[in-house]
């Protein structure tokens, strides 16, 4: 039988009854759903209950009720096969849950019958060297940040590309974003916003200690190598704002392509740059003035 994965953020009325109407509609279809924890502790589901890294090896589709961070938390544990993922935008911004409540039903119609309009997105894996011993690895489909503790003074970041001594950073961290998370924090440090597909990613450096220092766009596999020097402070690596490691002096960070890709289901309504236009208030003239 297949199996409907859903994921409902805590906190949303809205978004858990519409959650117990998949429920009932995917029953009458014959089909199972499954819940990671926090959905079935909402839903008082008594069904089969996954984390979310179970969830993507065995859901497919994964419907997410909620906001970008929502769906991000699923997708980002996606290993091999990616399932299509179906974010339904009960947040703000929403750039990657790009579809509407009252379009859910039609859209999930479309992912059954292998209909729907869907984009692969690229993400990042970083690692961090220690004493020449991988000690952790992780994944993002946004951004991996390092960044020095709020009360710390200023952190230097050494950035080597292809073995190669590219730039000291000397400021308050560094983002290293896909195109998809560069409408994100990137953006919000001044970045430039990469289309989608674009198989490449943006080092964008957080309150640099110099004018010279800017956002640069690079291919994903150019072989990126961030060096922690001597530091006295807090310093460490969040991976899309969700799983966090802390660093220390002497670390290398390496950071690269994930083998894995995240299949995300696109608006049936909406352009990416309608998205855009209209998430980021861009005016545009009037024709008729």
């Amino acid at each position: 039988m297949q199996k409907i994965g859903l994921v409902i953020r805590e906190g949303i009325e809205a978004a858990r009854e519409l959650g117990k109407e998949v429920i009932l509609w995917a029953r009458k279809r014959s089909l199972a759903v499954v819940c990671d924890p926090a959905t079935a502790t909402q839903l008082s589901f008594n069904g089969d209950v996954l984390n979310p890294l179970e969830l993507t090896g065995s859901a497919d589709p994964i419907i997410t009720l909620g906001g970008d961070g929502t769906l991000i938390g699923i997708a980002r544990h996606v290993q091999g096969k990616s399932p299509v993922l179906l974010g339904v935008n009960f947040g703000h911004l929403g750039f990657l849950t790009e579809v509407l409540p009252s379009e859910l039903f039609n859209v999930l119609d479309d992912v059954l019958n292998g209909n729907a309009a869907c984009e692969e997105r690229c993400m990042l894996k970083a690692s961090v060297i220690r004493r020449s011993k991988s000690i952790h690895t992780a994944q993002a489909v946004n951004d991996a940040v390092i960044q020095k503790g709020s009360r710390d003074k200023m952190l230097n970041l050494d950035i080597n590309i292809k073995g190669e001594p590219l730039a000291r950073v000397r400021g308050d961290g560094l983002i290293v974003s896909t195109p998809t998370g560069s409408t994100a924090y990137s953006l919000a440090a001044g970045g430039s916003i990469l289309y989608p597909s674009l198989e490449s990613m943006i080092l964008t450096p957080i309150c640099p200690h110099s004018l010279t220092i800017r956002p640069l766009v690079l291919p994903l596999d150019i072989g990126l190598k961030i060096e922690i020097p001597d530091f006295e402070g807090d310093v460490f690596l969040s991976l899309d704002g969700q799983d966090s490691y802390n660093l220390e002096p002497g670390d290398t960070i390496e950071i690269t392509r994930s083998e894995n890709v995240v299949k995300f289901v696109r608006s049936p309504s909406k352009s990416y740059f309608e998205i855009l236009r209209t998430k980021l208030n861009w005016g545009v003239a009037n024709k008729n003035e």
